[in-house]
C-alpha cells in the first residue's frame, strides 16, 4: 500500500493529555507513540492512515522551543499560546531540491533541513511557513525509514491503548484525510492558490462543475455568503512529477472566505477567535458514514445538527430515495447527502424506480462535529464519497447553517453568563 501524501497533522494545544484522551475514548484512535523533552510533550494518535501529532509545550518560550528539532512555534508570543491545528506535514521526494526551490522563491524556512537516524533508518525533514496565517508545512522524506513514526518517539505501552470495558476497542471507521480547509479573509483565496501552485506544484481543483475558475464557487443567500476555492496535492508534486498515474492518493485543500459585507459569520468568527487565518477543519473519510457517525455519537462525540427542514425538502428527498438511501437512517444520524453538479442524475426524479441501488451515481455524505477547542475554532468532518470528487452546494449550505446556528447559540450563552 502506498503511503499517503500527508505524513501527519500537528495540533498545538495547552492540555495535550486531555485531547489525547478525547481522541482515544470518543474517536477510537490508537495511541501509537510519544516523546517528551524539557521543552514539550508529544503524542501520536492514529486511525488507519490518519496521523495526528499532539504537541503540548512545557516551557512556552520561543527561544527554548526553537532549540527542539521537532517543535515549530505556532504562536507569536508566550502570551498568545492558543489551541491550534498548525502543521500539515507533507511527504516529499528530493527534499534537497524542494528546499532549494522554496528558498529561491523566498519562502520562510522555520526549521532547516535535518537528518534523524535510529536503528530503523533515516528521515530527512525541514519546515516552511505557509502564506496562510500560522500554518506550517513540515516536509518529510521517510523513504529510508521503517520505524513507527520518527526517530526519538517511543512506542506507547499496551496499557495506554484505548479500552472499552477492560478490552482493547475496535479500530475507528475513519480511514484517511480527505481534505483540509483554511479560513482566510475576503479576497485572499486567489493569492493562496497562486502561492501553493508556484511553490509546491499543487493544482487548482474545481469544487463543482458550476464553479467559475476566476471567482471560485460562490454561494449567496439570505443567511449565507461565502466563496470556496480548492487545490490538490499529489505525492511528488513539489518535484513537478506528481504521481497521479500510479494511483497514489491525493489530498484536497479548500479555502473558505466570507463575501464582503457579509456581517457576523463563522469564517470571520474563526479568524477572530483563532487570532488570524488558519486550519478550520479536516475532513476524515469513512466507507460507512451511517455506522461511523452512530458509533461516534455513542462514544460521546457531539455533532452540529442540520436544519430540521433539510429532510423534508422535496429536492433532497428525491435525491435520497433515487440513490437508494434510507431517509430515516440519515435523519436519525443527522447526515447530509448531496449529489455533485455533474452527477448525471436524471432531471425527472418523480419515478424513483428508474434508479437502482447498484447504479453508479456520484454523491457524498457529510457531518460536522462541534468545535474541539475552547475558543470554538477547529472541528472535524466525517465524509463518505461514492464517486463524487468535489462538493455540492446543498450540503455546503446546510453545513454552514448548522455551524452558524451553534455558534450563535454559544455566543448568546456566553453573553448571558457575563450578565450574571
Amino acid at each position: 500500500m502506498d503511503s499517503p501524501c500527508i505524513h501527519h497533522v500537528e495540533f498545538g494545544v495547552r492540555n495535550g493529555m486531555n485531547l489525547v484522551n478525547r481522541f482515544l475514548k470518543q474517536f477510537r484512535f490508537q495511541l501509537l507513540c510519544s516523546r517528551q523533552t524539557p521543552v514539550a510533550r508529544q503524542w501520536l494518535v492514529c486511525s488507519h492512515a490518519i496521523r495526528f501529532l499532539i504537541t503540548e509545550l512545557c516551557e512556552p518560550h520561543i527561544v527554548n522551543v526553537r532549540k527542539d528539532p521537532y517543535i515549530t512555534p505556532w504562536f507569536s508570543s508566550p502570551a498568545a499560546v492558543n489551541d491550534s491545528v498548525f502543521n500539515v506535514a507533507l511527504r516529499v521526494k528530493s527534499i534537497d531540491r524542494c528546499l532549494e526551490h522554496l528558498s529561491k522563491r523566498g519562502v520562510q524556512v522555520t526549521k532547516q533541513l535535518q537528518t534523524f537516524t535510529d536503528e530503523t533508518g533515516t528521515v530527512q525533514m525541514c519546515t516552511v511557513k505557509s502564506c496562510v496565517g500560522n500554518v506550517h508545512h513540515t516536509l518529510v522524506d521517510d523513504s529510508e525509514y521503517s520505524g513507527l513514526f520518527l526517530p526519538g518517539f517511543h512506542r506507547a505501552s499496551k496499557e495506554s491503548e484505548t479500552t472499552q470495558n477492560g478490552k482493547t476497542s475496535s479500530p475507528s471507521d475513519l480511514y484517511h484525510i480527505d481534505h483540509v480547509t483554511f479560513c482566510c479573509p475576503p479576497g485572499a483565496s486567489a493569492g493562496v492558490i497562486q502561492w501553493y501552485q508556484q511553490n509546491f506544484g499543487m493544482e487548482r481543483f474545481l469544487i463543482n462543475r458550476i464553479e467559475d475558475k476566476d471567482e471560485g464557487f460562490v454561494i449567496k443567500g439570505e443567511d449565507i455568503g461565502m466563496r470556496l476555492m480548492a487545490f490538490e496535492y499529489w505525492k511528488c508534486a513539489e518535484t513537478g512529477l506528481a504521481m497521479k498515474e500510479k494511483g497514489i492518493g491525493s489530498v484536497k485543500f479548500v479555502i473558505a472566505e466570507a463575501l464582503p459585507k457579509q456581517g457576523p459569520n463563522q469564517i470571520n468568527m474563526f479568524i477572530e477567535n483563532h487570532g488570524g487565518p488558519g486550519v478550520q477543519h479536516i475532513g476524515l473519510h469513512t466507507s460507512d458514514i451511517i455506522s461511523a457517525v452512530a458509533q461516534l455519537q455513542h462514544q460521546g462525540v457531539e455533532f452540529n445538527e442540520p436544519p430540521y427542514t433539510y429532510y423534508t425538502e422535496v429536492g433532497q428527498l428525491k435525491e435520497m430515495v433515487a440513490i437508494g438511501m434510507d431517509v430515516n437512517s440519515l435523519k436519525d444520524t443527522g447526515i447530509l447527502l448531496d449529489t455533485e453538479a455533474d452527477s448525471h442524475l436524471p432531471s425527472k426524479l418523480d419515478d424513483c424506480s428508474i434508479l437502482e441501488k447498484s447504479s453508479p451515481y456520484r454523491y457524498l455524505m457529510q457531518k460536522f462535529t462541534r468545535p474541539l477547542f475552547e475558543k470554538d475554532t477547529f472541528f472535524l468532518e466525517v465524509i463518505q464519497r461514492t464517486g463524487a470528487r468535489g462538493f455540492g452546494s446543498g450540503n455546503i449550505t446546510a453545513l454552514w447553517r448548522s455551524v452558524q446556528a451553534f455558534l450563535q447559540k454559544r455566543q448568546q450563552e456566553q453573553e448571558q453568563d457575563k450578565l450574571k
